[in-house]
């Protein structure tokens, strides 16, 4: 199994408060759609409705990887499919060069919808926050201002007054009562529920049949040697010495049972080691897990080792539990 796929079903299921469906159900998965990694999920319609208007492709044949953080180029990509932008002939940022999406990175440079994130930088590769996500969405959709403040955790925040607009229009409902979570990164499942709302789209009357041999793959499930963090002692000790594979795993038990889904929904820390989402791109990749999801296993493990032993002023201290 390919460690997209293994990502992909590590985090298969997880409910994210932070994006409510625009279709108001949930459907049931029926073994058929564009994505079979989003089949039953609350965002399934959602990205249905996205892939059916031209605005996603997904992320592999079949696959959306619908709990994989959007970057910032992949954002400018939903935007300017979404609105048709046309591509511009200029450069803005010197960066946008190494990204797959430059011209629609330019795209929405050029329609004002962006300034980048410093003077002559996009940084496309960096993920998309919820602030800079609304901010974004207020300006592509030219949606107007709001006097209301509907969240406490916002105030402050460079993005407040899009953050209310964006309330106001009824494209976001926060992520939980009176909270926006405006520093916690979007995924892409949750940036289609987004868009779907905003730009009013449908899901198809009729999808494809999803291959058997796709499903069969997804549901290929590497069972762990036992209970809890117990379970994932041989893949500990292929990133671990030996002297220390039992506190690994302690850590491990405390920090998510051995639950290589456990999310905590107040910091957003996520996996096995409980790792936060902003760090966690710049973790995988020292790890040799460049792209991985946060909830595969081995790439979580694999970062936890390194932030110890090879990452500068590494050790034990990134975890409350010892």
């Amino acid at each position: 199994m390919t460690q997209r796929l293994m990502g992909v079903l590590a985090a298969a299921g997880i409910l994210l408060a932070v994006a409510m469906p625009a279709s108001g159900s949930t459907p049931e998965a029926d073994g058929m759609g564009p994505f079979a990694d989003v089949d039953g999920s609350i965002h399934e319609l959602d990205v249905a409705a996205l892939w059916a208007a031209g605005i996603t492709s997904g992320c592999a044949e079949w696959l959306f990887c619908p709990d994989d953080e959007v970057t910032r180029a992949e954002m400018a990509a939903f935007l300017a499919r979404a609105l048709d932008l046309p591509r511009p002939d200029g450069s803005t940022f010197v960066d946008a060069a190494e990204s797959l999406f430059q011209a629609e990175i330019e795209a929405i440079a050029a329609a004002d919808i962006t300034v980048g994130c410093r003077a002559g930088e996009y940084c496309p590769a960096e993920p998309v926050t919820r602030g800079q996500m609304a901010s974004l969405l207020v300006r592509a959709l030219e949606v107007p201002p709001s006097q209301g403040d509907p969240f406490l955790d916002d105030d402050g925040n460079v993005h407040e007054s899009d953050i209310a607009a964006l309330a106001a229009a009824g494209i976001t409902h926060g992520c939980s009562e009176a909270r926006f979570c405006p520093d916690a990164p979007v995924t892409r499942a949750e940036m289609a529920s987004f868009l779907t709302r905003a730009l009013d789209l449908e899901p198809p009357a009729e999808m494809d049949e999803i291959p058997l041999e796709v499903i069969e793959q997804l549901n290929e499930i590497v069972v762990p040697t036992g209970p809890g963090a117990e379970g994932w002692r041989p893949l500990v000790e292929l990133y671990f010495p030996a002297h220390e594979v039992d506190r690994a795993i302690r850590v491990m038990e405390c920090e998510s049972k051995g639950d290589p889904k456990a999310r905590n929904p107040r910091s957003g820390a996520s996996g096995l080691f409980q790792h936060m989402p902003r760090y966690w791109p710049k973790r995988a990749a020292g790890a040799g897990f460049p792209g991985a999801s946060v909830f595969e296993p081995e790439a979580n493990i694999a970062a936890a080792a390194y932030l110890i032993y090879d990452q500068p002023g590494g050790g034990w201290k990134h975890w409350v539990c010892k």
